[in-house]
Protein backbone atom coordinates (compact mmCIF):
# COMPACT_ATOMS: atom_id res chain seq x y z
CA UNK A 1 0.00 0.00 0.00
CA UNK A 2 2.72 5.72 -1.80
CA UNK A 3 1.55 9.17 -2.26
CA UNK A 4 2.11 12.87 -1.43
CA UNK A 5 1.35 16.68 -2.96
CA UNK A 6 1.67 19.84 -1.10
CA UNK A 7 -0.55 20.86 1.26
CA UNK A 8 -1.20 24.31 0.94
CA UNK A 9 -4.67 25.10 1.06
CA UNK A 10 -5.64 28.14 -1.21
CA UNK A 11 -7.31 30.93 0.81
CA UNK A 12 -9.86 33.28 -0.79
CA UNK A 13 -9.80 36.32 0.27
CA UNK A 14 -12.59 39.52 0.55
CA UNK A 15 -12.12 41.96 -2.09
CA UNK A 16 -14.33 45.31 -1.90
CA UNK A 17 -15.94 46.10 -5.71
CA UNK A 18 -18.12 48.95 -6.53
CA UNK A 19 -20.50 50.12 -9.38
CA UNK A 20 -20.64 47.71 -12.24
CA UNK A 21 -17.24 45.90 -12.10
CA UNK A 22 -18.74 45.06 -8.75
CA UNK A 23 -21.94 44.01 -9.65
CA UNK A 24 -20.17 41.81 -12.35
CA UNK A 25 -18.03 40.37 -10.53
CA UNK A 26 -20.23 39.24 -7.43
CA UNK A 27 -22.41 37.72 -10.30
CA UNK A 28 -19.65 35.81 -11.77
CA UNK A 29 -18.39 34.59 -8.01
CA UNK A 30 -21.74 33.32 -7.61
CA UNK A 31 -21.64 31.16 -10.97
CA UNK A 32 -18.37 29.83 -9.70
CA UNK A 33 -19.42 28.92 -6.61
CA UNK A 34 -22.32 27.19 -7.97
CA UNK A 35 -20.09 25.56 -10.02
CA UNK A 36 -17.59 24.59 -7.71
CA UNK A 37 -20.18 23.10 -5.83
CA UNK A 38 -21.63 21.09 -8.46
CA UNK A 39 -18.14 19.88 -8.62
CA UNK A 40 -17.00 19.06 -5.41
CA UNK A 41 -20.41 16.99 -4.89
CA UNK A 42 -19.25 15.12 -7.82
CA UNK A 43 -15.94 14.70 -6.83
CA UNK A 44 -16.94 13.62 -3.09
CA UNK A 45 -18.73 10.84 -4.64
CA UNK A 46 -15.19 9.09 -5.17
CA UNK A 47 -14.16 9.48 -1.72
CA UNK A 48 -17.21 8.40 0.76
CA UNK A 49 -17.54 4.69 0.77
CA UNK A 50 -20.81 4.01 1.73
CA UNK A 51 -22.15 0.43 2.39
CA UNK A 52 -24.99 0.74 3.99
CA UNK A 53 -23.80 1.02 7.50
CA UNK A 54 -25.91 0.87 10.09
CA UNK A 55 -26.61 3.56 12.01
CA UNK A 56 -23.94 5.39 15.16
CA UNK A 57 -24.42 5.17 18.44
CA UNK A 58 -24.51 7.16 21.14
CA UNK A 59 -21.12 7.00 22.95
CA UNK A 60 -18.69 9.60 22.24
CA UNK A 61 -15.67 8.45 21.42
CA UNK A 62 -12.51 11.02 21.88
CA UNK A 63 -11.44 9.90 18.33
CA UNK A 64 -15.21 10.25 16.63
CA UNK A 65 -14.14 12.38 14.13
CA UNK A 66 -11.53 10.37 12.90
CA UNK A 67 -14.58 8.11 12.13
CA UNK A 68 -17.46 9.96 11.03
CA UNK A 69 -16.98 14.00 11.82
CA UNK A 70 -20.16 14.26 13.62
CA UNK A 71 -20.77 15.55 16.72
CA UNK A 72 -19.99 18.64 18.49
CA UNK A 73 -16.87 21.06 17.59
CA UNK A 74 -13.66 19.32 18.47
CA UNK A 75 -11.88 21.94 21.38
CA UNK A 76 -8.89 22.24 19.21
CA UNK A 77 -8.23 22.58 15.49
CA UNK A 78 -11.46 20.52 14.37
CA UNK A 79 -12.75 21.46 10.89
CA UNK A 80 -16.33 20.66 12.70
CA UNK A 81 -18.96 23.33 13.04
CA UNK A 82 -21.92 22.81 14.91
CA UNK A 83 -24.91 20.38 13.22
CA UNK A 84 -22.23 19.83 10.06
CA UNK A 85 -20.28 16.93 9.30
CA UNK A 86 -16.01 17.84 9.46
CA UNK A 87 -16.04 16.34 6.15
CA UNK A 88 -19.03 18.74 4.56
CA UNK A 89 -17.28 21.86 6.16
CA UNK A 90 -13.92 20.70 4.91
CA UNK A 91 -14.96 20.19 1.22
CA UNK A 92 -15.05 23.55 0.26
CA UNK A 93 -11.49 24.19 0.81
CA UNK A 94 -9.59 23.60 -2.41
CA UNK A 95 -6.69 21.13 -2.66
CA UNK A 96 -3.44 22.17 -4.22
CA UNK A 97 -3.13 19.33 -7.09
CA UNK A 98 -6.63 18.76 -9.16
CA UNK A 99 -5.59 15.09 -9.85
CA UNK A 100 -6.56 14.81 -5.96
CA UNK A 101 -9.11 17.43 -5.30
CA UNK A 102 -12.33 16.16 -4.01
CA UNK A 103 -10.55 14.88 -0.85
CA UNK A 104 -12.13 15.08 2.55
CA UNK A 105 -9.92 18.06 4.63
CA UNK A 106 -8.44 16.78 7.81
CA UNK A 107 -9.21 17.57 10.84
CA UNK A 108 -6.82 17.97 14.37
CA UNK A 109 -7.89 14.48 15.77
CA UNK A 110 -7.06 12.83 12.64
CA UNK A 111 -3.87 13.75 12.23
CA UNK A 112 -3.05 13.02 16.02
CA UNK A 113 -3.34 9.50 14.97
CA UNK A 114 -1.15 10.40 12.01
CA UNK A 115 1.69 12.09 14.48
CA UNK A 116 1.65 9.46 16.93
CA UNK A 117 2.17 6.40 13.66
CA UNK A 118 4.78 9.23 12.21
CA UNK A 119 6.99 9.37 15.36
CA UNK A 120 7.62 5.41 14.88
CA UNK A 121 8.76 6.09 11.54
CA UNK A 122 11.26 9.11 13.13
CA UNK A 123 13.47 6.52 15.70
CA UNK A 124 13.43 3.53 12.70
CA UNK A 125 14.92 5.55 9.85
CA UNK A 126 17.94 5.13 8.21
CA UNK A 127 19.30 7.70 6.68
CA UNK A 128 22.28 6.22 4.53
CA UNK A 129 19.92 3.86 2.82
CA UNK A 130 16.52 5.61 3.08
CA UNK A 131 15.07 2.26 4.85
CA UNK A 132 12.79 2.09 7.94
CA UNK A 133 13.23 -1.00 10.20
CA UNK A 134 10.26 -3.36 10.23
CA UNK A 135 9.97 -3.40 13.76
CA UNK A 136 11.52 -1.19 16.31
CA UNK A 137 15.37 -1.03 17.04
CA UNK A 138 15.62 -4.37 14.78
CA UNK A 139 17.67 -3.72 11.69
CA UNK A 140 16.17 -5.59 8.85
CA UNK A 141 13.08 -4.98 6.45
CA UNK A 142 11.20 -6.45 3.70
CA UNK A 143 9.99 -5.28 0.87
CA UNK A 144 6.08 -5.14 2.06
CA UNK A 145 7.78 -2.95 4.93
CA UNK A 146 9.06 -0.97 2.61
CA UNK A 147 5.91 -0.03 0.89
CA UNK A 148 4.61 0.70 4.48
CA UNK A 149 7.51 2.88 5.18
CA UNK A 150 6.60 4.62 1.74
CA UNK A 151 3.61 5.40 2.58
CA UNK A 152 3.86 6.69 5.90
CA UNK A 153 6.84 8.92 4.18
CA UNK A 154 4.16 10.61 1.95
CA UNK A 155 1.59 10.86 4.23
CA UNK A 156 4.00 12.59 6.51
CA UNK A 157 4.62 15.13 3.73
CA UNK A 158 0.93 15.95 2.80
CA UNK A 159 -0.02 16.26 6.26
CA UNK A 160 3.09 18.78 6.99
CA UNK A 161 4.99 16.97 9.34
CA UNK A 162 8.04 16.98 7.04
CA UNK A 163 9.30 20.02 4.61
CA UNK A 164 9.52 19.13 1.20
CA UNK A 165 13.31 19.04 1.74
CA UNK A 166 13.27 16.13 4.36
CA UNK A 167 11.22 14.64 2.30
CA UNK A 168 13.22 14.79 -1.04
CA UNK A 169 16.08 13.50 1.17
CA UNK A 170 13.87 10.52 2.27
CA UNK A 171 12.97 9.43 -1.06
CA UNK A 172 15.64 9.88 -3.09
CA UNK A 173 18.02 7.62 -0.88
CA UNK A 174 15.45 4.84 -0.79
CA UNK A 175 15.31 5.15 -4.36
CA UNK A 176 19.04 4.95 -4.76
CA UNK A 177 19.41 2.12 -2.38
CA UNK A 178 16.18 -0.03 -4.30
CA UNK A 179 17.88 0.67 -7.82
CA UNK A 180 21.54 -0.46 -6.62
CA UNK A 181 21.12 -3.02 -4.42
CA UNK A 182 21.69 -6.57 -5.02
CA UNK A 183 18.65 -8.83 -5.97
CA UNK A 184 17.97 -12.29 -5.80
CA UNK A 185 19.55 -13.99 -8.67
CA UNK A 186 19.52 -10.81 -10.52
CA UNK A 187 15.73 -11.41 -10.55
CA UNK A 188 14.15 -9.41 -8.22
CA UNK A 189 14.82 -8.11 -4.37
CA UNK A 190 15.19 -10.14 -1.88
CA UNK A 191 12.53 -11.52 0.67
CA UNK A 192 14.38 -9.28 3.66
CA UNK A 193 17.29 -6.52 3.61
CA UNK A 194 19.52 -5.00 6.21
CA UNK A 195 18.53 -1.75 6.29
CA UNK A 196 22.04 -0.22 8.18
CA UNK A 197 23.70 -1.71 4.80
CA UNK A 198 21.01 -3.02 2.45
CA UNK A 199 22.74 -6.02 2.39
CA UNK A 200 20.57 -9.32 1.26
CA UNK A 201 19.73 -10.99 4.88
CA UNK A 202 17.83 -14.18 6.12
CA UNK A 203 14.80 -13.49 8.42
CA UNK A 204 17.48 -13.76 11.58
CA UNK A 205 19.12 -10.93 9.59
CA UNK A 206 22.02 -12.86 8.74
CA UNK A 207 24.35 -12.01 5.89
CA UNK A 208 23.37 -14.24 2.80
CA UNK A 209 25.47 -13.17 -0.39
CA UNK A 210 22.88 -15.14 -2.64
CA UNK A 211 19.75 -14.34 -0.94
CA UNK A 212 16.75 -16.68 0.38
CA UNK A 213 14.36 -15.59 -2.37
CA UNK A 214 11.65 -13.29 -3.48
CA UNK A 215 7.83 -12.77 -2.48
CA UNK A 216 5.71 -11.46 -5.16
CA UNK A 217 3.14 -10.20 -2.64
CA UNK A 218 5.92 -7.79 -1.07
CA UNK A 219 6.78 -6.85 -4.32
CA UNK A 220 3.08 -5.97 -4.98
CA UNK A 221 2.72 -3.57 -1.60
CA UNK A 222 6.11 -1.85 -2.45
CA UNK A 223 5.06 -0.98 -6.29
CA UNK A 224 1.25 0.49 -4.73
CA UNK A 225 2.86 2.84 -3.18
CA UNK A 226 5.42 3.03 -5.67
CA UNK A 227 2.81 4.06 -8.48
CA UNK A 228 1.44 6.95 -5.47
CA UNK A 229 4.51 8.61 -5.16
CA UNK A 230 4.97 9.10 -8.64
CA UNK A 231 0.89 9.91 -9.19
CA UNK A 232 1.54 12.45 -6.24
CA UNK A 233 4.88 13.54 -7.13
CA UNK A 234 5.74 13.17 -11.05
CA UNK A 235 9.14 14.71 -10.92
CA UNK A 236 9.84 10.68 -8.92
CA UNK A 237 8.24 8.84 -12.06
CA UNK A 238 11.15 8.22 -14.16
CA UNK A 239 12.95 6.91 -10.62
CA UNK A 240 9.74 4.77 -9.78
CA UNK A 241 9.68 3.19 -13.04
CA UNK A 242 12.98 1.89 -13.44
CA UNK A 243 12.75 0.79 -9.75
CA UNK A 244 10.72 -2.00 -11.32
CA UNK A 245 12.11 -2.41 -14.41
CA UNK A 246 15.39 -3.73 -12.68
CA UNK A 247 13.15 -6.94 -11.90
CA UNK A 248 12.63 -9.36 -14.32
CA UNK A 249 8.88 -11.07 -14.50
CA UNK A 250 9.47 -13.93 -16.35
CA UNK A 251 9.17 -16.65 -13.83
CA UNK A 252 6.74 -14.30 -11.57
CA UNK A 253 4.05 -13.97 -13.48
CA UNK A 254 2.42 -16.50 -15.12
CA UNK A 255 -1.19 -17.98 -17.00
CA UNK A 256 -2.49 -14.98 -14.82
CA UNK A 257 -1.04 -15.96 -11.62
CA UNK A 258 1.98 -14.94 -9.54
CA UNK A 259 5.10 -16.85 -8.41
CA UNK A 260 7.57 -16.23 -6.08
CA UNK A 261 10.96 -18.00 -5.36
CA UNK A 262 12.86 -19.91 -2.62
CA UNK A 263 16.09 -21.50 -2.30
CA UNK A 264 15.36 -25.61 -1.92
CA UNK A 265 16.83 -26.07 1.97
CA UNK A 266 18.76 -29.36 0.14
CA UNK A 267 19.99 -28.18 -2.12
CA UNK A 268 20.62 -24.02 -2.33
CA UNK A 269 22.00 -24.46 -6.22
CA UNK A 270 18.11 -25.17 -6.78
CA UNK A 271 15.70 -22.36 -6.90
CA UNK A 272 12.18 -23.31 -6.28
CA UNK A 273 9.07 -21.40 -8.37
CA UNK A 274 6.26 -21.38 -5.94
CA UNK A 275 2.52 -20.29 -6.68
CA UNK A 276 1.94 -17.18 -4.76
CA UNK A 277 -1.22 -15.79 -2.82
CA UNK A 278 -4.58 -16.95 -1.71
CA UNK A 279 -8.32 -15.32 -1.93
CA UNK A 280 -7.60 -11.67 -0.07
CA UNK A 281 -3.84 -10.87 -0.58
CA UNK A 282 -3.71 -12.56 -4.08
CA UNK A 283 -6.35 -10.22 -5.22
CA UNK A 284 -4.89 -7.35 -3.78
CA UNK A 285 -1.82 -7.85 -5.07
CA UNK A 286 -2.98 -9.08 -8.90
CA UNK A 287 -4.99 -5.91 -9.15
CA UNK A 288 -1.52 -4.11 -8.39
CA UNK A 289 0.54 -5.66 -11.21
CA UNK A 290 -2.40 -5.45 -13.90
CA UNK A 291 -2.13 -2.02 -13.95
CA UNK A 292 1.34 -2.34 -15.33
CA UNK A 293 0.23 -4.58 -18.09
CA UNK A 294 0.28 -8.09 -17.26
CA UNK A 295 -2.35 -10.23 -17.73
CA UNK A 296 -3.84 -11.36 -13.82
CA UNK A 297 -7.06 -13.06 -15.38
CA UNK A 298 -6.87 -15.79 -12.72
CA UNK A 299 -5.26 -13.64 -9.46
CA UNK A 300 -7.01 -10.51 -9.81
CA UNK A 301 -10.64 -11.19 -9.68
CA UNK A 302 -12.03 -12.83 -6.05
CA UNK A 303 -14.33 -15.18 -8.25
CA UNK A 304 -11.75 -17.11 -9.73
CA UNK A 305 -12.02 -21.19 -9.50
CA UNK A 306 -11.00 -21.45 -6.09
CA UNK A 307 -13.35 -19.48 -4.32
CA UNK A 308 -15.78 -21.27 -1.95
CA UNK A 309 -17.73 -19.80 1.03
CA UNK A 310 -18.52 -20.96 3.97
CA UNK A 311 -21.39 -19.63 7.10
CA UNK A 312 -19.89 -18.19 10.05
CA UNK A 313 -22.65 -16.67 12.68
CA UNK A 314 -24.95 -16.20 10.07
CA UNK A 315 -22.82 -14.16 7.44
CA UNK A 316 -21.24 -15.79 4.26
CA UNK A 317 -17.24 -16.05 4.77
CA UNK A 318 -15.63 -16.53 1.06
CA UNK A 319 -12.60 -18.10 1.02
CA UNK A 320 -9.69 -19.82 -0.77
CA UNK A 321 -10.20 -23.71 -1.35
CA UNK A 322 -6.71 -24.87 -1.58
CA UNK A 323 -6.69 -26.32 1.94
CA UNK A 324 -3.10 -25.61 3.78
CA UNK A 325 -3.15 -29.84 4.69
CA UNK A 326 -2.79 -30.24 1.19
CA UNK A 327 -1.34 -27.60 -0.40
CA UNK A 328 1.17 -26.66 2.28
CA UNK A 329 0.47 -22.62 2.50
CA UNK A 330 -2.61 -21.18 4.88
CA UNK A 331 -5.60 -19.78 3.37
CA UNK A 332 -5.95 -17.04 6.19
CA UNK A 333 -8.83 -14.90 5.98
CA UNK A 334 -8.40 -12.00 7.51
CA UNK A 335 -9.22 -8.11 7.65
CA UNK A 336 -6.18 -6.73 6.39
CA UNK A 337 -6.08 -7.59 2.58
CA UNK A 338 -9.78 -6.57 1.75
CA UNK A 339 -9.24 -3.36 3.74
CA UNK A 340 -5.87 -2.22 1.85
CA UNK A 341 -7.84 -3.59 -1.50
CA UNK A 342 -10.77 -1.06 -0.71
CA UNK A 343 -8.53 1.66 0.66
CA UNK A 344 -5.56 1.28 -2.52
CA UNK A 345 -7.20 -0.64 -5.65
CA UNK A 346 -11.03 1.19 -4.56
CA UNK A 347 -14.25 -0.77 -4.37
CA UNK A 348 -15.80 -2.20 -7.31
CA UNK A 349 -18.71 -4.95 -8.07
CA UNK A 350 -16.34 -7.69 -6.84
CA UNK A 351 -14.58 -6.77 -3.41
CA UNK A 352 -17.29 -4.10 -2.08
CA UNK A 353 -19.79 -7.13 -0.78
CA UNK A 354 -16.94 -9.55 0.58
CA UNK A 355 -15.38 -6.15 2.73
CA UNK A 356 -18.94 -5.59 3.98
CA UNK A 357 -18.80 -9.42 5.83
CA UNK A 358 -15.70 -9.50 6.92
CA UNK A 359 -16.77 -5.83 9.04
CA UNK A 360 -20.47 -7.83 9.80
CA UNK A 361 -18.71 -11.20 10.87
CA UNK A 362 -16.70 -9.54 13.13
CA UNK A 363 -19.54 -7.08 14.73
CA UNK A 364 -21.58 -10.43 14.79
CA UNK A 365 -19.00 -11.96 17.01
CA UNK A 366 -18.69 -8.91 19.25
CA UNK A 367 -22.45 -9.02 19.27
CA UNK A 368 -23.06 -12.50 20.48
CA UNK A 369 -19.48 -12.58 22.71
CA UNK A 370 -18.82 -8.78 23.75
CA UNK A 371 -15.42 -9.83 22.49
CA UNK A 372 -14.51 -6.21 20.52
CA UNK A 373 -12.83 -8.08 17.38
CA UNK A 374 -10.60 -6.65 14.64
CA UNK A 375 -8.54 -9.61 13.52
CA UNK A 376 -5.26 -9.41 11.29
CA UNK A 377 -2.21 -10.68 11.15
CA UNK A 378 0.37 -9.11 13.16
CA UNK A 379 3.91 -9.57 15.02
CA UNK A 380 3.18 -9.88 18.94
CA UNK A 381 5.33 -9.03 22.04
CA UNK A 382 6.25 -12.29 23.07
CA UNK A 383 6.86 -15.69 21.66
CA UNK A 384 6.24 -16.72 18.94
CA UNK A 385 6.55 -13.24 17.96
CA UNK A 386 4.09 -13.19 15.03
CA UNK A 387 0.54 -14.36 14.45
CA UNK A 388 -2.79 -14.67 12.20
CA UNK A 389 -5.30 -14.36 13.76
CA UNK A 390 -8.13 -15.81 11.25
CA UNK A 391 -11.77 -15.39 10.93
CA UNK A 392 -10.89 -18.65 9.00
CA UNK A 393 -7.98 -20.70 8.09
CA UNK A 394 -7.97 -24.16 7.12
CA UNK A 395 -11.87 -24.95 8.24
CA UNK A 396 -11.39 -23.59 11.50
CA UNK A 397 -13.41 -20.43 12.55
CA UNK A 398 -11.42 -17.86 14.62
CA UNK A 399 -8.21 -19.70 15.43
CA UNK A 400 -4.89 -17.79 16.13
CA UNK A 401 -1.46 -19.36 14.61
CA UNK A 402 2.06 -18.66 14.04
CA UNK A 403 3.51 -18.96 10.22
CA UNK A 404 3.85 -22.91 11.10
CA UNK A 405 0.52 -23.42 11.78
CA UNK A 406 1.03 -24.12 15.31
CA UNK A 407 -2.05 -22.53 17.64
CA UNK A 408 -1.82 -19.62 20.12
CA UNK A 409 -5.61 -19.06 20.97
CA UNK A 410 -4.36 -17.53 24.20
CA UNK A 411 -2.81 -14.80 22.38
CA UNK A 412 -5.88 -13.46 20.18
CA UNK A 413 -6.11 -9.37 20.02
CA UNK A 414 -7.87 -6.79 18.73
CA UNK A 415 -5.33 -5.79 15.64
CA UNK A 416 -5.53 -1.63 16.19
CA UNK A 417 -4.49 -1.41 11.99
CA UNK A 418 -7.70 -3.62 11.13
CA UNK A 419 -9.55 -1.86 13.42
CA UNK A 420 -8.97 1.60 12.12
CA UNK A 421 -9.58 0.68 9.09
CA UNK A 422 -12.86 -0.65 9.81
CA UNK A 423 -14.03 2.65 11.41
CA UNK A 424 -12.86 4.22 8.63
CA UNK A 425 -14.50 2.19 6.23
CA UNK A 426 -17.65 1.81 7.91
CA UNK A 427 -17.76 5.33 9.41
CA UNK A 428 -21.77 5.56 10.77
CA UNK A 429 -21.87 2.34 11.89
CA UNK A 430 -22.04 1.85 16.02
CA UNK A 431 -19.74 -0.77 15.46
CA UNK A 432 -16.86 1.65 14.50
CA UNK A 433 -17.04 3.66 17.72
CA UNK A 434 -16.72 0.35 19.49
CA UNK A 435 -13.67 -0.40 17.52
CA UNK A 436 -11.82 3.11 17.89
CA UNK A 437 -12.45 3.60 21.80
CA UNK A 438 -10.95 -0.04 22.07
CA UNK A 439 -7.78 0.89 20.48
CA UNK A 440 -7.75 4.84 21.11
CA UNK A 441 -4.63 4.73 23.67
CA UNK A 442 -3.28 1.25 22.19
CA UNK A 443 -0.11 3.80 21.79
CA UNK A 444 3.34 4.63 23.38
CA UNK A 445 3.73 8.78 22.74
CA UNK A 446 7.60 8.06 21.98
CA UNK A 447 7.42 5.09 20.03
CA UNK A 448 3.79 4.74 17.92
CA UNK A 449 0.89 2.96 17.88
CA UNK A 450 0.96 -0.85 19.03
CA UNK A 451 0.16 -3.84 17.53
CA UNK A 452 -3.16 -4.09 19.20
CA UNK A 453 -4.85 -5.31 22.32
CA UNK A 454 -5.30 -8.82 23.73
CA UNK A 455 -8.71 -10.21 24.34
CA UNK A 456 -7.77 -11.82 26.93
CA UNK A 457 -7.04 -9.38 29.44
CA UNK A 458 -3.23 -9.04 29.88
CA UNK A 459 -2.92 -5.45 28.30
CA UNK A 460 -1.44 -4.14 24.85
CA UNK A 461 0.42 -6.13 22.55
CA UNK A 462 3.32 -3.28 22.77
CA UNK A 463 5.13 -4.56 19.58
CA UNK A 464 5.61 -1.66 17.43
CA UNK A 465 6.68 -2.39 13.65
CA UNK A 466 6.22 -0.08 10.14
CA UNK A 467 3.18 -2.46 9.13
CA UNK A 468 0.93 -1.06 11.76
CA UNK A 469 1.81 2.41 11.78
CA UNK A 470 2.09 2.44 8.34
CA UNK A 471 -1.53 1.08 7.37
CA UNK A 472 -2.28 3.77 10.22
CA UNK A 473 -0.90 6.67 7.97
CA UNK A 474 -2.17 5.24 4.66
CA UNK A 475 -5.35 5.09 6.33
CA UNK A 476 -5.88 8.79 7.30
CA UNK A 477 -4.27 9.35 3.36
CA UNK A 478 -7.49 7.48 2.51
CA UNK A 479 -10.10 9.58 4.37
CA UNK A 480 -8.61 12.88 2.86
CA UNK A 481 -8.40 11.65 -0.60
CA UNK A 482 -10.36 8.37 -1.41
CA UNK A 483 -8.24 5.21 -3.49
CA UNK A 484 -5.34 6.87 -5.08
CA UNK A 485 -5.75 4.01 -7.58
CA UNK A 486 -8.38 5.48 -9.23
CA UNK A 487 -8.04 8.91 -8.97
CA UNK A 488 -4.06 9.04 -10.33
CA UNK A 489 -6.17 6.41 -13.57
CA UNK A 490 -8.19 9.10 -13.62
CA UNK A 491 -5.15 11.28 -14.15
CA UNK A 492 -3.30 9.07 -16.03
CA UNK A 493 -0.55 8.70 -13.51
CA UNK A 494 -0.12 5.34 -13.48
CA UNK A 495 2.76 2.98 -14.01
CA UNK A 496 2.91 1.18 -17.47
CA UNK A 497 5.60 -0.96 -18.28
CA UNK A 498 7.48 -1.38 -21.47
CA UNK A 499 6.78 -4.32 -23.23
CA UNK A 500 10.35 -5.51 -22.96
CA UNK A 501 10.23 -5.76 -19.46
CA UNK A 502 6.50 -7.38 -19.89
CA UNK A 503 8.29 -10.30 -22.68
CA UNK A 504 11.69 -10.14 -20.74
CA UNK A 505 12.62 -13.97 -20.40
CA UNK A 506 15.24 -15.75 -18.52
CA UNK A 507 16.49 -19.45 -18.80
CA UNK A 508 15.69 -20.81 -15.41
CA UNK A 509 17.94 -23.01 -13.82
CA UNK A 510 15.78 -25.03 -11.53
CA UNK A 511 11.79 -23.86 -12.33
CA UNK A 512 9.86 -26.25 -10.05
CA UNK A 513 6.57 -25.23 -9.71
CA UNK A 514 5.34 -26.41 -6.23
CA UNK A 515 1.82 -26.58 -4.72
CA UNK A 516 3.62 -24.78 -1.47
CA UNK A 517 2.39 -20.90 -1.60
CA UNK A 518 5.55 -18.19 -1.20
CA UNK A 519 2.77 -16.35 0.88
CA UNK A 520 3.46 -19.70 4.23
CA UNK A 521 6.98 -17.95 3.94
CA UNK A 522 6.16 -14.51 4.45
CA UNK A 523 7.89 -14.10 7.76
CA UNK A 524 8.35 -10.31 8.63
CA UNK A 525 11.85 -10.24 10.07
CA UNK A 526 11.18 -10.62 13.31
CA UNK A 527 9.95 -14.14 13.12
CA UNK A 528 13.75 -15.08 13.50
CA UNK A 529 14.19 -12.71 16.39
CA UNK A 530 13.05 -15.10 18.94
CA UNK A 531 15.95 -16.80 17.67
CA UNK A 532 18.26 -14.36 18.73
CA UNK A 533 17.15 -12.77 21.54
Amino acid sequence: MDNNKNDEVIVLKERKTSGFWGATLASLAVVAGVVMAGGIIYLSSFVTVDLNAGTPGSAEAPLQYLVSGTGKRADKGSCGVEGQSSSVACLNRPVADACLAGGNELCEDDLEIARIAWIYFQNNYNPKTGLYNSTNNYPSTTMWDTGSALAATIAAKDFGFIDQKDFDDRIMAMFKTLNTFKMFNDEAPNKAYNTKTAEMVDYANKPVPDGIGVSVLDLGRLVSWLNTVQCMHPKYKNMAKKTIDRWDFSRMVKDGQMYGMARDKEDPKKIRVLQEGRLGYEQYTAKVFKTLGFDMSVAATYNNKFRNEIDIMGVPIAHDTRDPREFGANNYVITESYAMDATENGLDDENTKLLKNIFEVQKERWKRTGIVTAVSEDNIDREPWFIYNNIFNAGIQWSTIDPRGNRYNNLKAVSTKAALALALLFPEDEYSQVLMQKIESAYDPKQGWYSGVYENGIGYNTTTTANTNGNIMANVLFKKYGSFMSLCEGCQRIIKLDSPVLEKKKTCDVCTLSKTDGDAEKIQATYAKSDTD
